[in-house]
């Protein structure tokens, strides 16, 4: 009985499908850092805008109130960084192992049919970027926590404000 045959062009398709699945992903990764990196310095300097302000605020209305307003945006303001920076935590980048890599130059590898190559290529590359599709799932997960604890720090910051003018006009 005869072992099939891989299809060369079917292998070709699913290898150039593959690099594009990896490019995309890369990029994914290169998105998800601009944000949090944006992101992290955002929320540092509203950090300090809100620490100045919520100072006259306490200053202006010495309760427990204002106080738990301030400590409230700026512990969410932080968060916002603390998460942003742990999205940018270095890592190692995900690719076709150097063991794999290092087989090329063998005979046992350059008398190989291209089908074959192209076929074991392609299952290092899709291990890879399963690993880095799960390493930017987590990313995006902690980006998505920064943005809505940066909204929170914002909104309570804002509230803060209102609260500053009020006393000031009234």
């Amino acid at each position: 009985m005869a072992t099939p045959q891989p299809n060369a062009e079917t292998v070709e398709a699913l290898l150039d499908t593959t690099w594009r699945m990896s490019a995309s992903e890369a990029a994914r990764t290169d998105a998800l850092d601009r944000k949090a990196s944006t992101l992290a310095s955002f929320a540092s300097v509203v950090i300090a805008l809100t620490g100045s302000l919520g100072l006259r605020l306490v200053d202006t209305t010495p309760t427990w109130w204002a106080a738990l307003l301030l400590t409230v945006s700026l512990v969410s303001l932080a968060g916002a960084v603390g998460l942003a920076v742990k999205a940018l935590f270095p890592r190692e980048y995900l690719t076709l192992g150097m063991d794999y890599l290092r087989r090329f130059p063998t005979w046992s590898e350059i008398l190989k049919p291209p089908e074959q190559v192209r076929g074991e290529t392609m299952r290092g590359l899709i291990e890879a970027l399963a690993r880095e599709r799960a390493a930017n799932d987590g990313k995006s997960r902690l980006v998505k926590g920064a943005y809505v604890t940066l909204g929170l720090g914002l909104a309570i910051g804002i509230v803060d404000v209102v609260i500053l003018a009020a006393e000031e006009v009234w």
